[in-house]
């Protein structure tokens, strides 16, 4: 190496530690700020939150989640909080992380408020990127949907479910657990999503990975399951049209939407009911509206959100105390954020290695 290019490596090395030093100070700040707002009797904290967001009058939130349904949200939020505008960017996950990490990286903070998919949420939370907030609506969310210390809550997620065609398949003859799958039955008859990254990773939890893994090769190697490259929704459309018999990891919410319109699709539950990784929201760590963002990040925790989100979205919204369009009988078994998004590389290296991708 020339002593140009070992000082222009020094120098790269200096400029990043300087920069992870400004983000943690700034981290420090916003997570300061919140923590001695949680501090104060909650009538009073709820008092200052109202009155300090009023002041700052704005907020702005970088959401993976689709245009619409974000809205239906916000709607309810303008409504209790007309003082505050809020401005959306509907990225989709990737589209969030990237837009983010490049503006942090070029000193540009504009989002106060990020909601996005479980995996990509823990490399901003690694890079102190978003900040610890503990919302006081936490202790009325179901197990699963936030982490242990309560910083990092899901807003959404949604749940596994087999779901088959009602005139090809009977409710009797439909698989009752993942290994009926294996069963002659349905060899060729089968669809998968090729990204199902969250069902393998429910199955290690429950099975340990050299079954779990052994198992999503049978799939492929001797079931001749379908990898689909399509959305979910057009999956379920391909079931009910009869292309397939049925979808090993299909979403909840797609079937009941279907059945409700006439279509000839059902469902099953294998117990326990896997749930893929929560989605996240969080608080940006260079936010410069803070109790503006603490504000929508509560009403995102609220019961009356949950409910838009469950009752009109069909999505597994994150409170107790509202029931989602549909409940599984059986347990619940919520995939971890944390612990999985620090394993994703691994995890889709594996399913790809088990699928030939």
């Amino acid at each position: 190496m020339t002593k140009s290019k070992g000082y222009a490596s020094f120098a790269v090395l200096c400029m990043t530690i300087l920069f992870l030093a400004a983000l943690s100070d700034s981290q420090a700040g916003v997570e300061e700020t919140l923590a001695e707002l949680n501090a104060k009797p909650i009538d009073e904290r709820q008092r200052l939150l109202s009155e300090n967001a009023r002041k700052e009058g704005t907020v702005t939130l970088y959401t993976a989640t689709n245009t619409r349904d974000t809205q239906e949200v916000l709607a309810g939020f303008n409504k209790n909080f007309p003082f505050v505008k809020v401005n959306f960017l509907s990225l989709g996950g990737p589209g969030v992380l990237n837009k983010i990490l490049t503006e942090y990286r070029a000193g540009m903070y504009a989002a106060d408020v990020v909601i996005l998919t479980g995996n990509n949420a823990v490399e901003l939370i690694d890079k102190k990127i978003v900040a610890r907030y503990k919302s006081p609506m936490v202790p009325f969310l179901r197990k699963g949907f936030v982490d242990a210390e309560g910083y990092w809550p899901g807003v959404y997620s949604i749940g596994y479910t087999i779901i088959y065609n009602s005139k090809r398949v009977s409710s009797k003859e439909a698989p009752k657990r993942y290994e009926d799958l294996l069963a002659p039955r349905w060899k060729g008859n089968m669809i998968l999503d090729n990204t199902a990254h969250d069902l393998l990773a429910g199955l290690i939890d429950l099975w340990g990975e050299t079954k779990a893994a052994a198992y999503l090769k049978r799939l492929v190697d001797e079931q001749k399951v379908t990898l689909a490259r399509q959305s979910h929704t057009f999956m379920t459309q391909l079931v009910a049209a009869g292309e397939h018999d049925l979808i090993v990891d299909g979403y909840a919410h797609n079937a009941v939407k279907l059945k409700s319109e006439g279509a000839p699709v059902d469902y099953v539950f294998i117990p326990p009911t896997i749930v893929r990784t929560p989605s996240v929201v969080a608080v940006a760590s260079q936010s410069q509206h803070p109790y503006a963002a603490a504000l929508l990040i509560d009403y995102h925790l609220s019961k009356e959100a949950s409910e838009i989100m469950a009752n009109k979205q069909g999505r597994w919204a994150p409170r107790k105390d509202v029931k989602w369009t549909v409940e599984p009988e059986s347990d619940l078994h919520v995939v971890s954020m944390l612990d999985w998004g620090r394993k994703n590389r691994q995890l889709v290296a594996l399913f790809n290695k088990m699928t030939g991708q």
